[in-house]
């Protein structure tokens, strides 16, 4: 996992605060004096917000609300805060954040929604198990075609002593639930080296 970023802009007070107990919790910390440097790093990698909360006053919270979505804002309305409450507040944001980043991942013309394992495509959707999810996800990564044996070994953790017809058999149902709900028998194709995802 990447580490957690806070971004703290134009907040004195909260910066000094955190560079003195920024040992005691997991976020890589920067601070903006002026919200047009914000504004340009956002602007200039795509990335940047990746995994991230920015902390801001009242003042800048609507001028950076249409620069990223609006659960990467915290928006501080008075000083002094508890910092336990803060720490609290901004985890609970990262979890939003992912669990939102987990609902739609992008493969070809489908939305892949791990959280509820389900495929969407043109308002059609399929049910599937978590290891037909890791699958998927596994074929994904790779860009390449994987034989069953890696597949048997990365995402089934079997050994040698599972048989890979049990494996080509759920890869065979798989893309017979793909087929039978998309009518697409091209989204996971068997190659002569292996499974790929077409994208």
């Amino acid at each position: 996992m990447h580490s957690q970023k806070l971004h703290i802009l134009n907040i004195p007070e909260l910066d000094k605060i955190i560079i003195e107990i920024k040992d005691y919790f997991n976020y890589e910390v920067l601070y903006f004096n002026e919200k047009k440097d914000l504004i340009k790093k956002i602007d200039e990698d795509k990335k940047f917000l990746n995994n991230s909360i920015i902390i801001v006053n009242q003042k800048d919270f609507s001028s950076l609300k249409g620069k990223t979505n609006e659960k990467q804002i915290h928006c501080i309305t008075k000083l002094p805060i508890k910092i336990s409450n803060l720490v609290d507040q901004l985890n609970a944001r990262l979890i939003q954040q992912n669990y939102s980043a987990q609902s739609n991942i992008s493969i070809n013309k489908y939305i892949l929604d791990i959280n509820s394992r389900i495929l969407k495509k043109s308002g059609n959707e399929l049910k599937l198990t978590e290891r037909e999810i890791d699958t998927i996800i596994f074929l994904k990564n790779e860009n390449k075609p994987v034989k069953v044996d890696i597949l048997q070994k990365k995402v089934w953790k079997y050994g040698e002593d599972l048989e890979t017809h049990t494996v080509e058999t759920h890869i065979y149902r798989l893309r017979k639930k793909i087929k039978d709900t998309f009518n697409d028998d091209l989204f996971i194709e068997s190659k002569k080296d292996g499974y790929i995802i077409n994208e």
